[in-house]
């Protein structure tokens, strides 16, 4: 069977915790809106992990209830779509949780805290473990392609490998390493390009040549005052903008659901995060959104 899903830490545990208890022989990166656009190729066989339904596949985990798709099965599947911090706690309850897979358990907890933003300050600032390790595989960290290293991480998980010893890894330093040194010139891009408006932070990284390094949560720390996040940068090969939507992780009081709000213009998401493709006329569409976010509060 192959597997099908996103390359974030939550498509990361997912797949530790489905080879573990499925005959997986192959895993393929894509992102969420290749399977809305219905530009994948999903085959008779294949699970989805962490991306939307496609009828094709064999079994789906998912968490994410508000996608650009029409495909959500109306009958009985194999496997869970339900809301959860992450699509890993489905896969992981699934298989019998803490129970049947003590030693993931730690693992699971961390990838919910990320992928929901549960993070404190400190987890943002100086990030460590697991949390640490996700930066390194998230895709608007700025890091570039990784289907390599992100197999690379799913056999050291695999084996049991300790947190601290995959710090260490080579290729995994080398990223941390990365990370830390492009931070300060992540903090002065952000500051450069971007402005405050009411409650929204609005941060535009199209006229730069390539999208900056750095954590996706240091605009929090940066702007406090604000509780929800506009980012704009563009998509593969510069052929259209994306739009990512966040709630503040320090100001909790956005009362928009934003993954809503993203289905509405063809993207997807849950309730503190969501993504849009700008296919057509992005400029107007970004202030159909931050107005809307405005309005709301």
């Amino acid at each position: 069977m192959r597997l099908v899903t996103r390359g974030d830490l939550d498509g990361l545990t997912c797949a530790v915790l489905l080879s573990l208890n499925e005959e997986i022989d192959s895993i393929s990166l894509i992102h969420p809106q290749d399977i809305s656009d219905g530009r994948a190729d999903i085959r008779s066989g294949d699970i989805i992990a962490n991306l939307p339904y496609h009828p094709g596949c064999a079994m789906w985990f998912d968490h994410h209830l508000h996608t650009a798709t029409p495909n959500i099965p109306q009958e009985a599947f194999r496997g869970v779509f339900a809301q959860a911090p992450s699509a890993a706690r489905l896969v992981y309850e699934y298989y019998g949780g803490e129970a049947a897979m003590p030693q993931f358990a730690e693992l699971v907890r961390e990838t919910d805290r990320l992928d929901s933003a549960n993070l404190a300050p400190a987890d943002v600032l100086d990030p460590q473990s697991y949390i640490k390790l996700g930066f390194t595989i998230d895709g608007r960290t700025g890091l570039g392609t990784f289907e390599r290293y992100f197999l690379h991480l799913v056999e050291l998980l695999r084996a049991d490998t300790p947190i601290s010893a995959i710090l260490d890894d080579p290729s995994v330093k080398k990223r941390c390493d990365l990370l830390e040194s492009e931070s300060e010139r992540f903090c002065q891009e952000l500051r450069s390009h971007s402005r405050v408006d009411g409650n929204v932070v609005v941060t535009d990284f199209r006229g730069l040549d390539h999208t900056p390094i750095g954590n996706r949560f240091l605009i929090y720390a940066l702007y406090p005052e604000v509780n929800v996040s506009v980012r704009i940068h563009w998509g593969p090969n510069r052929a259209f903008p994306m739009l990512l939507l966040g709630h503040s992780i320090f100001r909790r009081t956005c009362k928009t659901n934003v993954g809503e709000l993203a289905a509405r213009y063809g993207g997807g998401g849950h309730q503190g995060a969501g993504s849009i493709p700008l296919m057509e006329e992005p400029d107007q569409q970004i202030r159909m959104i931050v107005a809307e976010l405005k309005a709301n509060g």
